[in-house]
């Protein structure tokens, strides 16, 4: 009986993975940007799925409402979002590499696992923003409000943080090494009605420039300071 199963199971395998050969043949290559910008606009959704990627790399989006659009997965390297309304999106595991979103509303969006390296994200409103385990190295972020954002493990090495405003924001497991932090804003505080404390636990701060940095309040167990001390 279990090498009848077994012998079922293979043939069965074997049906599919033809099956899945013969399908692939007859799959059109991605789609142009122009395209995938076109459905965009027209539906506010485009996201990768298995073979087929959102391509919209280089694409010119800046001062455009994606309020709410699922972007998930989809190749952004070097689009230009400034100034764009992205309120609540999900882009999530997006490569947005070089990326401009000057001056764009990220509020509440979802960027878990999204690579923004080098991206330009200066004066952006990233207000309760999930920006857990992505790459922002060498990202600039000078003026960026992050009031309450999610950075957990975070990569940030080499990103421009001065003048941001990060009032309880979670840093912990964070890499800030290198980072400039010249007037950077941390303090836990009181505003308009949030109340979660900075967390800087377990970051790592070396080398990092902290010039007129605030640091109030700040939760600081086990984070790596610019001097390489770990602080307890």
């Amino acid at each position: 009986m279990g090498k009848n199963l077994a012998k079922i199971k293979l043939v069965l395998i074997t049906i599919l993975l033809i099956t899945m050969i013969n399908f692939s043949s007859t799959i059109p290559g991605l789609a142009a940007n122009s395209e995938d910008v076109n459905n965009l606009l027209k539906s506010n959704f485009c996201v990768s799925f298995l073979w087929k990627q959102c391509d919209l790399s280089g694409a010119d989006l800046h001062n455009i409402n994606l309020k709410k659009v699922n972007l998930s997965g989809a190749n952004l390297t070097g689009a230009n979002l400034a100034k764009a309304n992205l309120k609540g999106a999900n882009l999530s595991g997006a490569n947005l590499t070089g990326a401009n979103l000057a001056k764009a509303n990220l509020y509440r969006v979802d960027m878990n696992k999204a690579n923004l390296t080098a991206a330009n994200l200066s004066n952006t409103g990233l207000w309760e923003a999930n920006l857990t385990l992505a790459d922002l190295s060498n990202a600039n972020l000078k003026n960026a409000n992050l009031l309450e954002a999610r950075l957990w493990g975070t990569n940030l090495q080499g990103a421009n943080l001065s003048n941001a405003r990060l009032h309880g924001t979670n840093l912990e497991y964070a890499n800030l090494a290198d980072t400039n932090l010249n007037g950077t804003d941390f303090h836990s505080l009181f505003f308009r009605g949030y109340r979660q404390e900075t967390n800087l636990s377990n970051a790592n701060l070396e080398g990092a420039v902290i010039t007129d940095t605030d640091l109030t309040g700040v939760v600081m167990v086990g984070t790596v300071m610019p001097d390489g001390s770990i602080n307890q």
